[in-house]
């Protein structure tokens, strides 16, 4: 291996792994599954997802003279008070992006003629895709990016940068490259929101439902197992989940938000919900969403 490789340290920025992928256009099976999703209408209300597809397929087109795709996991905790793990704490975006921006700074200052931008979740990125491209994992039946070390509970955040991915140290190989054929995602969804391995339908899902559709739930509380914004029955029926120690900022509000749901959220004003959760995403569905 060359000494002249660049290593990055993830773990001094909290991240659990990191690998770097080519930038170059996406593959022609997964443009043609994203159409088909986008053509039957599984993804709902989602408008975002059928714009600037064009830069979704072409890193170039998103960040002109983009040469890799890093990718890095980020590990959050449990589910608590029907509120997914990712959503226990601050924002997800802006803490993955804050730890981005300091990758990027140390990359900087060893090559001065760096250029890149980080993306969390709230840009047209095919994350998943890229962190299999950069090995560090893959796509379970069940739709998540898996890791086999690390298991499902990631956020991905991505940097496009002008350092060819050729000069990243690359990923050691890994332990397994498939899910297997269990099926558990699949057999324990409420919803039917996984009709067929890897195919989603985000109209059934109860996270799409409780998080992404500008309409509060209809159905019952019960019937949703008690999820109030997202779902995580699909990881935990699956055999890859691991528990993870989360970064500390994604911790931040787990027992207001179990102590709120003892007490119910219906007794809870706008002007408080808006006060005591400013930086969570729970305000991205609203307090609607989490009543009953």
């Amino acid at each position: 291996m060359s000494t002249n490789l660049i290593k990055i340290d993830q773990s001094a920025y909290g991240f659990l792994d990191f690998g770097a992928a080519r930038a170059e256009k996406v593959s022609a099976d997964r443009q043609d599954a994203f159409g088909r999703y986008l053509e039957e209408g599984r993804h709902g209300s989602m408008g975002y997802l059928a714009r600037n597809v064009d830069k979704r397929f072409d890193p170039a087109l998103l960040v002109p003279g983009a040469e890799s795709v890093l990718c890095f996991l980020a590990p959050y905790g449990q589910a608590s008070g029907g509120v997914a793990g990712f959503a226990q704490g601050v924002d997800y975006h802006k803490v993955v992006k804050d730890r981005l921006f300091a990758v990027m700074q140390d990359l900087r200052a060893q090559f001065p003629a760096f250029e890149g931008r980080p993306f969390v979740d709230s840009a047209p990125v095919l994350e998943r895709y890229w962190a299999v491209k950069a090995g560090l994992g893959f796509i379970g039946q069940n739709n998540f990016f898996i890791s086999p070390e690390f298991g499902l509970r990631t956020i991905i955040g991505v940097i496009l940068c002008n350092i060819p991915a050729e000069r990243f140290a690359p990923h050691a190989p890994l332990s397994a490259t498939s899910c297997g054929a269990c099926g558990a995602c699949l057999l324990t969804c409420p919803s039917g929101a996984l009709r067929a391995p890897f195919e989603l339908d985000a109209r059934r899902c109860i996270a799409y439902r409780t998080i992404e559709s500008p309409e509060p739930p209809q159905d019952s509380l019960s019937a949703r197992r008690g999820w109030r914004f997202g779902c995580e029955e699909c990881m935990r029926a699956c055999p890859w989940d691991k528990p993870l120690t989360p970064l500390p900022e994604f911790e931040t509000h787990r027992a207001d938000i179990a102590a709120q749901a003892e007490t119910g959220w219906e007794s809870l004003t706008e002007e408080e919900f808006e006060r005591r959760f400013a930086d969570s995403g729970l305000r991205r569905a609203g307090l609607d969403h989490l009543k009953e």
